[in-house]
């Protein structure tokens, strides 16, 4: 590895952490609103605005990534896919380089993806509450104990 690769490594990291900063600070405003205001019209409306910011954030990380990176892309397959129809997307999550590719091949190109997370990632610097505003489903687990003791 170059001493290239380590710059272009070390800016990328920078411009994601940056871009991760700014658009935080809208989508907690907005999820402010979205707590405060309860009616579904308001819902809906914050829910979008939500999801608007952050794939906006996914659009300027792969323009960070694609700036910094020589990866070339070969993707197939995404010439029939719709914003308007639901996919149920698997992956053998085997790094976090998976959610980066998941985002950048389907970003903007079928409805905003959402991962099943860890109860205790909610406490993630920035990321975790931009996670519950964004309504991805948090899993709690229990143990066999919990369960016998109160199986609902």
């Amino acid at each position: 590895m170059t001493i290239w690769h380590k710059i272009r490594g070390a800016l990328a990291l920078v411009g994601i952490l940056l871009n991760t900063l700014l658009l935080c600070l809208p989508l907690y405003v907005f999820a402010l609103l979205r707590l405060v205001l309860r009616g579904e019209k308001s819902q809906v409306v914050l829910s979008k605005i939500l999801v608007f910011i952050a794939e906006t954030w996914i659009g300027i990380n792969n323009a960070i990534i694609g700036l910094t990176s020589q990866v070339k892309w070969n993707i197939t397959g995404m010439d029939t896919l719709d914003r308007d129809q639901w996919y149920l997307v698997t992956c053998n999550h085997q790094s976090w380089a998976d959610i980066l590719v998941l985002q950048r091949i389907s970003n903007r190109r079928i409805p905003f993806l959402k991962f099943f997370l860890k109860q205790e990632l909610i406490k993630v610097p920035l990321l975790g509450l931009a996670w519950w505003a964004l309504d991805f489903p948090f899993m709690k687990r229990f143990t066999k104990a919990e369960l016998e003791k109160n199986p609902s």
